[in-house]
């Protein structure tokens, strides 16, 4: 059986897309993460790129890609649609995956966002998941909640001062 593969160029990414129609987009070597972000550091982004990004995303996250979950998730945060109630099962779907960013983003929406209900105990879950991974918002964000005793926890200098020197030592 002959297969046909589509060669696709994706407008400001270096190099080719490789897509297999009906394989989902698994065998691609640009990541969804690769194409989305930078369309989403552009001041002015071209949204015409926005509808291949999304179906390269849905391809990788289909073929269980818990990153592209998250990518994707954003997409349906207002980058192609707001669609909130598709979004959130994804973007926690992919924090249950270990997706640092996914994990930031259900705790600082469950400490102070409007799209979910505010919930401290979850919220410190949330940032405590991803500062395992040294996501560094997430630790700046524990050391204020040690360093003032925020989100139920009481106040320790110590466990602040350790979440401090984690997050400066951090690249990204």
């Amino acid at each position: 059986m002959f297969r046909t593969v589509v060669l696709l160029i994706v407008a400001g990414l270096p190099g080719l897309v490789a897509m297999s129609p009906g394989y989902g987009q698994q065998a691609s070597p640009v990541r969804c993460r690769d194409a989305l972000r930078p369309v989403l550091l552009q001041t002015d982004p071209d949204r015409d790129l926005l509808p291949d990004i999304q179906n390269l995303c849905e391809g990788q996250a289909k073929g269980g890609d818990p990153d592209a979950l998250y990518q994707l998730s954003l997409l349906y945060l207002g980058l192609v649609d707001w669609q909130p109630d598709k979004a959130i099962p994804m973007m926690r779907s992919a924090a249950e995956s270990g997706v640092p960013e996914a994990q930031y983003w259900l705790a600082w929406q469950y400490e102070s966002g409007p799209l979910l209900e505010n919930d401290p105990q979850l919220a410190l879950r949330w940032y405590l998941r991803a500062g395992e991974q040294e996501h560094r918002l997430a630790l700046d964000r524990l050391a204020d909640v040690y360093g003032r005793g925020e989100l139920g926890m009481p106040a320790d200098a110590r466990q602040a001062g350790l979440y401090r020197a984690r997050a400066a030592r951090c690249e990204n």
